[in-house]
């Protein structure tokens, strides 16, 4: 599944990565994410442990 593929290269960047790198990383995901399915609310739920509040900061996710 496409969005498998999506969620293990995001997880593979941020394997070692520092705090700048890690949000770099996470806002990239968020905007493919979002570009390829429309909105976040459907994201794999281990993705919302690691960029869940982040989604939510840059208002892809309502509560």
């Amino acid at each position: 599944m496409k969005n498998d593929r999506l969620a293990q290269t995001f997880l593979e960047e941020i394997q070692d990565a520092d705090e700048a790198a890690f949000y770099q990383a996470a806002h990239s995901f968020l905007n493919l994410w979002d570009y390829e399915y429309g909105h976040v609310s459907d994201m794999p739920n281990d993705m919302h442990q690691y960029i869940g509040q982040l989604a939510y900061d840059s208002g892809l996710v309502e509560e």
